[in-house]
């Protein structure tokens, strides 16, 4: 009977786990704010991009060889992401789009913190990333062969 019982109870625990992760209940979801920056829409970052603000692309350089916004900047949130590098794109007031794949990356959420911390004054972090950005079909670039 215990047997019977316990297996009905992982049974049933599998079950429930697999529904709930279908839902997307179990995916993390980056913040929506990151304090001391301000957060923008796709419609938003198109409108930056075209005034050509500097874009910010933190994902893995494999991610980024294989496609990326046009004209993004490449610093690896692992180890390019530093104070130094980004002083190299101007002064801490200048205007910077942080990126990754999307809401279910906290790459570009963990960037902006640093930038803040580190006294940049004019973040914008674009929870949406890549993802939104590619599937809306604005302009990318490929360093890797499709």
């Amino acid at each position: 009977m215990k047997y019977l019982l316990r297996n009905l109870l992982l049974i049933f625990g599998l079950i429930f786990s697999n529904h709930s992760l279908a839902e997307g209940s179990g995916k993390y979801l980056s913040p929506e704010t990151v304090e001391g920056t301000e957060s923008i829409s796709l419609e938003q970052a198109k409108k930056m991009y075209a005034e050509g603000v500097t874009f910010i692309d933190v994902r893995s350089p494999r991610q980024y060889k294989k496609r990326h916004i046009a004209g993004a900047v490449h610093l690896y949130i692992k180890d390019a992401f530093t104070e130094q590098n980004l002083s190299k794109l101007g002064p801490k007031e200048t205007a910077l789009v942080i990126y990754c794949n999307g809401a279910h990356c906290s790459l570009s959420y963990k960037a902006a913190e640093k930038a803040v911390a580190w006294g940049y004054t004019n973040i914008k972090y674009y929870r949406d990333g890549f993802r939104a950005w590619r599937l809306d079909g604005n302009p990318l670039e490929y360093v890797m062969p499709k």
